[in-house]
């Protein structure tokens, strides 16, 4: 009939979520001490019905501050401080600067037409016909949703990896292999891209697309896509710590007219978040 229409159950996404975290660090934490010492009758300066302190010393301490026009790291008093330290086999960070608290990566992933989506869910591509290239589209065909933020200063990575490097025939031996293209009507592919990356307004670095995901990528027109298949590849990452990161990743495809019709079509991907510490 000139055309091969793949229906159904095309493309169901199995979407697996893996935290990496690798880092070696060191933190050394130099406490605050507060000591108080008095002679005859001075002045107290705190007190309760069970205490009172005549007066007090901070000798070490400090505090961030900004505003629109600057950032400042202020520490008064420390003593054998230092960022930065490292070797082939450690990292290490002393000093009151370095009490960030536990370092820490959070990270989600959920499929759905709109935000925030719901885990588990998938992405079902349906019939594809090669009039058309079929996308993640906000209405029939779910997008995958990312939420992840870190404290890793030298930080994040969210990659992706798929099982089959295509979309596989479950039955058969039939495969859509994907490649880094522009996808078209007529003409087979298959990949994901990044409709969107951002973050809290207060965050201290940026997300950004990684090529060839960051191309022209959105739900009408725009079919730049990139591969997926079994090595990691970064599809998004920034160079700092990461508060509300926010992503939305598009599915595309496309069939010609020789793609072998079946509706038993299947891809598993899987996203990794990475924080480098």
């Amino acid at each position: 009939m000139g055309r091969a229409m793949v229906k159904n159950k095309m493309g169901i996404f199995k979407i697996k979520k893996t935290i990496y975290s690798e880092s070696i660090f060191l933190v050394m934490v130099f406490t605050v001490i507060f000591f108080a010492c008095w002679s005859g009758d001075a002045v107290e300066a705190m007190s309760s019905a069970n205490y009172e302190v005549t007066g007090d010393t901070i000798s070490i301490g400090g505090g961030n501050s900004s505003s629109a026009s600057y950032v400042a790291e202020d520490t008064f008093g420390d003593i054998a401080s230092g960022e930065d330290l490292q070797s082939a086999n450690y990292s290490g960070c002393s000093g009151f600067q370095c009490v960030d608290g536990s370092p820490y990566i959070s990270f989600s992933v959920k499929e759905g037409t709109s935000k925030p989506g719901v885990e588990g869910t998938g992405v079902a591509l349906g019939s594809l016909s090669t009039s058309s290239v079929t996308t993640s589209d906000g209405v029939g065909v779910n997008s995958v949703f990312v939420l992840t933020e870190t404290s890793a200063d030298n930080g994040l990575a969210v990659g992706v990896i798929s099982t089959y490097s295509g979309l596989k025939r479950f039955s058969t031996s039939d495969i859509i292999s994907s490649s880094s293209a522009t996808l078209s009507a007529g003409s087979e592919g298959y990949g994901v891209c990044v409709g969107s990356a951002a973050e809290d307004l207060d965050s201290p670095d940026t997300l950004s697309a990684s090529a060839p995901y960051d191309g022209v990528c959105n739900k009408v027109n725009g079919h730049d896509v990139g591969l997926v298949d079994g090595t990691l590849r970064t599809i998004v990452d920034s160079s700092g710590q990461i508060k509300g990161g926010d992503i939305e990743i598009l599915v595309k495809a496309s069939i010609s007219p020789v793609s072998a019709a079946g509706n038993d079509y299947i891809d598993t991907l899987t996203f990794i978040a990475t924080g480098t510490y």
